[in-house]
């Protein structure tokens, strides 16, 4: 690897300079350079700085002990007696100068390589091993013997810096899906929940309608009954009081018992009471009528009747049911159609048309000083959508998630039932459909409705 040769000659060249102008020995011959897979040395003594950073890697120099006592002009013989001092004054000596041989070498690798850093030199007495990695070796020849300059360069962390930022524009990414995934179950999650919670509330909505229905037809062939009773009550007065009048005209007789009579009809204003009960009754049978609707309304959104799905076409629906609740909307209201070619399907039109005719007379109702509503309806290959956006009160983000709930309304008491949403959210998924709202306070609504395209199947029939 060329450059491993060159910071290598670049090395030894310092260090040769550097060990004439410290220790003033006559100018090393410097051998040519070599490369190797592994620091390779059979000296006894090694003084070694690393460097870090980009890339990493060590600069060395290995001698015997000897020799480098020679070098720093300790002239006498090593022996067992003054080894550990020797060694001391060598360690001191040999510390500085490679640290020097080192601040010098490094400038130039740090033009290729840059923020490296060196640490502080180690010194080594006796053979070591190295891991393999790319090493240059130069040989200094000396008067005192040869000198190793070693430079060490890790390729694998050459590699791994050269990709740095490749690298860190893979984990962007990869966080980038991992955070859109996440967003993706949690959304998944939410919408799990949601539809067993509406399982859940239509089957509670099935079991009530059920109870209801029950009493109710006992209350409603009552109210019949006690209205043709109040008929035969009112006739019968009537001849009472014909009866008393002729009596009166016709004799003196019991003059007072009849008048004590009629004045205590007068006193008790039977008339009133009579009346008053006919109301009464009105009254009580239009309550039963509302019960009723409310009855079938949750049996609606409970899929409790699941006939008349044949092939329809969806933009007949719409059309037709806008016709038939043109006349509910209140004044100011406009509505803006804008339909596509839409396929057939199979599906119950008078459903479909009810969930439709509930979002948009709740669209319109939402506009209180008039407005806008755009009814918009496309098609792909799998699915017919049917949007409904108004420019209303807008919903606020805590009613968002109750809005299919039955009885749930933003109404005031007497205005709806609560249950135009849930009917229209049982209607689409009893069609495997959906329906959807997206909304904001003060800024509208929008109600996207779906149907799937499919052939009759048999579910269906």
């Amino acid at each position: 690897m060329e450059i491993v040769n060159t910071h290598t000659e670049l090395f030894a060249g310092v260090a040769a300079r550097t060990l004439g102008e410290m220790f003033g020995i006559s100018q090393p011959t410097i051998r040519s350079v070599t490369e190797t897979d592994s620091v390779n040395t059979d000296k006894t003594f090694i003084v070694s700085i690393y460097y870090t950073g980009s890339v990493y890697g060590e600069y060395l120099l290995a001698m015997d002990e000897q020799t480098a006592a020679n070098v720093i002009g300790i002239c006498e013989q090593i022996s067992d007696d003054n080894r550990d001092a020797i060694r001391e004054d060598l360690c001191d000596a040999m510390s500085e100068t490679l640290n020097t041989i080192v601040g010098e070498s490094i400038v130039t690798l740090q033009q290729t390589y840059t923020k490296l850093t060196i640490t502080s030199p180690r010194i080594y007495f006796g053979c070591i091993r190295y891991p393999k990695f790319r090493t240059g070796r130069c040989v200094l020849k000396t008067e005192h013997g040869p000198i190793e300059c070693h430079f060490c360069l890790d390729l694998m962390r050459l590699d791994l810096a050269a990709s740095y930022s490749q690298a860190m524009d893979s984990l962007i990414e990869v966080n980038a899906k991992l955070k859109e995934a996440n967003e993706h179950l949690a959304e998944q999650q939410a919408q799990l929940v949601h539809s067993a919670k509406m399982a859940s509330v239509g089957l509670l909505a099935s079991g009530v309608a059920h109870e209801i229905n029950s009493p109710l037809f006992f209350v409603d062939a009552n109210l019949t009954t006690l209205n043709d009773y109040i008929e035969v009550i009112e006739s019968t007065l009537q001849l009472y009081e014909s009866l008393c009048a002729t009596l009166i005209k016709q004799s003196n007789a019991g003059n007072d018992v009849i008048k004590g009579m009629q004045l205590e009809a007068q006193t008790q204003d039977m008339e009133f009471v009579i009346d008053d009960t006919k109301e009464l009754v009105k009254e009580t049978r239009d309550g039963v009528t509302r019960i009723k609707g409310i009855v079938q309304g949750l049996k609606d959104f409970s899929h409790v009747d699941r006939c008349g799905h044949v092939v329809n076409n969806v933009k007949d629906i719409v059309v037709n049911t806008l016709q038939l609740i043109s006349s509910q909307l209140p004044d100011g209201c406009d509505v803006q159609c804008e339909l596509a070619e839409l396929p057939s399907t199979v599906c119950n039109a008078g459903e479909v048309g009810q969930a439709i005719a509930g979002v948009v007379l709740n669209a319109s109702q939402a506009m209180p000083t008039g407005g806008t509503v755009r009814l918009s309806a496309t098609a792909d290959d799998t699915t017919i959508s049917v949007v409904v956006e108004d420019e209303g009160v807008g919903i606020p983000p805590s009613d968002i998630e109750h809005i299919f709930e039955p009885f749930f309304t933003t109404k005031q008491v007497g205005e709806g039932t609560g249950l135009g949403l849930s009917i229209a959210y049982g209607i689409f998924e009893k069609h495997m459909g959906s329906i959807t709202i997206e909304s904001q306070v003060d800024l509208g609504t929008k109600v996207t409705m779906r149907l799937p395209v499919h052939q009759k199947t048999a579910a269906c029939e």
